[in-house]
């Protein structure tokens, strides 16, 4: 067993949500014989690795969960969501690093996970693209290239997509790792695609 498998199987004990474990007994049935409810889908596997999870945090949090194609898109609602963002939404990021872990033991790569909490992803993507609008404006209006600030993939993406289309520039992604960003770009008055 490699040591990053071993890991993962230990955290998930220790969570109390490893394979094969049985859900708490309810209310009364503490007795009762109880089967082992192995998820299936990878909805149901995400559903039940964060409602274990989360039950050791906040009792309050809430999931909304939808699948498309090959990705389980998960909002957390209600508790303390400012704890579960955290700075500049890296708890945020790291429980979904989790979810795609435990995703990855059951599935593969067949599947991956997008966690948002309180649509605050959905905020930041929209600030991105507020912001490449604005700088697509400029590079047209200069005809100078415009560099955005470094950002997540999912916002890079997003203004990616935003400005697409637009008649006037173009975009493309530089850098590495953290510093990654989008530049945007003037199009050549004479030739309309990059």
């Amino acid at each position: 067993m490699s040591e990053k498998k071993k890991d993962l199987d230990d955290l998930l004990s220790g969570l109390g949500i490893g394979e094969g474990e049985a859900p708490p007994p309810a209310a009364g049935l503490e007795d009762a014989p109880v089967e082992p409810e192995t998820p299936r889908s990878p909805e149901e596997v995400v559903e039940h690795f964060l409602v274990g999870l989360l039950l050791y945090l906040d009792p309050a949090y809430t999931l909304e969960l939808r699948t498309a194609e090959d990705r389980v898109y998960v909002e957390i609602l209600g508790g303390d969501l400012g704890r579960l963002i955290g700075k500049e939404g890296r708890t945020l990021k790291a429980l979904e690093q989790l979810v795609n872990a435990v995703l990855a033991k059951q599935f593969g790569r067949a599947y991956r996970a997008v966690v948002d909490a309180a649509g605050y992803r959905r905020r930041r993507a929209d600030r991105a693209v507020d912001l490449a609008l604005k700088a697509a404006g400029q590079a047209a209006e200069t005809g100078e290239a415009v560099p955005l600030p470094p950002m997540p993939p999912a916002e890079r993406r997003a203004v990616h997509i935003a400005l697409k289309d637009h008649p006037q520039v173009y975009t493309e992604s530089q850098g590495q790792g953290e510093d990654r960003h989008v530049v945007v770009y003037p199009k050549p008055q004479d030739d309309p695609a990059p």
